[in-house]
């Protein structure tokens, strides 16, 4: 589980995105993962480059695989190294264990574009990123926080 969020946190990507992915369309040499448009909401190709956090967290997850279910072709398969279908048990019993309450794989993807635009990245790179069609849909994931607002009118020159 802690891979799958390092690797989500890391990249934006959904969650059917990533339970897709197999082992193929990871490009380790050139940092980047090809997401085919059968796995993706808009139905398009997707080329996602990967930090060395995202990196991090698929080595990691190459080394599990290997361990305990050799041969998987895919990135997060389940025991039996087959292709897995949802992850929210897992997910929210991790939560619980940390003490997490209302949050939804779904926020990790929030929580990638808001950190982008915190740092100051154009939402339309972060559209981009996020494979959105369009910047409306972009603007609803990306959320200020309150230290941002009050940095942003310490801007304004004295009246």
């Amino acid at each position: 589980m802690a891979n799958f969020v390092r690797l989500a946190l890391s990249t934006g990507c959904r969650k059917n995105e990533l339970l897709a992915l197999d082992w193929r369309r990871v490009d380790f040499e050139r940092s980047f993962l090809r997401l085919d448009a059968e796995h993706t909401k808009n139905g398009k190709r997707r080329v996602v480059p990967l930090n060395s956090a995202a990196l991090s967290a698929l080595r990691d997850q190459r080394d599990w695989v290997e361990r305990k279910c050799s041969g998987s072709e895919w990135v997060f398969p389940g025991w039996s190294g087959k292709r897995i279908q949802t992850l929210q048990k897992g997910f929210n019993a991790a939560c619980a264990r940390v003490g997490i309450e209302n949050f939804r794989i779904h926020d990790l993807r929030h929580t990638f574009a808001s950190w982008l635009v915190m740092e100051g990245v154009s939402l339309y790179v972060v559209k981009d990123l996020l494979g959105h069609s369009s910047i409306s849909v972009t603007e609803r994931y990306a959320h200020l926080s309150p230290d941002q607002g009050r940095a942003a009118v310490q801007k304004l020159l004295p009246l």
